[in-house]
């Protein structure tokens, strides 16, 4: 008979206590892997094939995106740019269309505006929005010489008059540098 076990009165063996918190049935190694966890509790890995994927993704998604020249990004809906033979680059300056008799322009600050007036040469809210956007400009850079470019896009069937109306509102304001926006196509 081993010392662990004692004979007592009933014809069965006692067991003498162990490990009390051991519960009857165990899962096999558990203890094993708390105390592996703990050990290791530090150490971190990362895989990084699924994060080269993304941004790989995001790469090939950012460069068909992209337009040096910006033209595909200013052309305004139900809108008919006139055809040039000549014409330089566009630059990303302000922008300004002119549609039938109407005045637009975009405002950017944090919830984007898009403005909409009648061209009447009072333009109350373009007027605004030119002379602050100068003091600005000249807020960020005050040693540097206000240049007042900006483009100016209309429809192909857009009377001259109403361009020559808003020309006007930009130079009385100190914006002479005007920009127009065209069809590159030499057709």
């Amino acid at each position: 008979m081993s010392s662990d076990k004692v004979k007592g009165l009933a014809p069965r063996l006692i067991s003498v206590p162990g490990y009390h918190i051991h519960p009857e049935y165990d899962l096999v190694h558990l203890r094993h892997l708390i105390e592996t966890r703990r050990s290791h509790k530090n150490k971190f890995t990362l895989n990084l094939a699924p994060m080269v994927d993304m941004f790989s993704v995001l790469v090939i998604f950012l460069l068909m995106n992209f337009s040096s020249s910006g033209d595909a990004f200013f052309v305004s809906q139900n809108l008919t740019l006139p055809k040039a033979t000549q014409g330089k680059p566009m630059v990303s300056l302000p922008l300004i269309a002119v549609v039938g008799n109407k005045v637009i322009f975009n405002v950017e600050t944090e919830e984007k505006t898009k403005f909409e007036e009648i061209n009447d040469e009072k333009v109350p809210r373009l007027r605004a929005w030119l002379q602050k956007y100068k003091t600005f400009k000249k807020q960020m850079s005050p040693d540097a010489k206000f240049e007042g470019k900006i483009n100016l896009q209309a429809d192909v069937n857009t009377p001259v008059e109403e361009i020559k109306k808003v020309m006007r509102v930009l130079m009385n304001e100190g914006w002479t540098g005007i920009n127009f926006v065209v069809d590159p196509s030499k057709k």
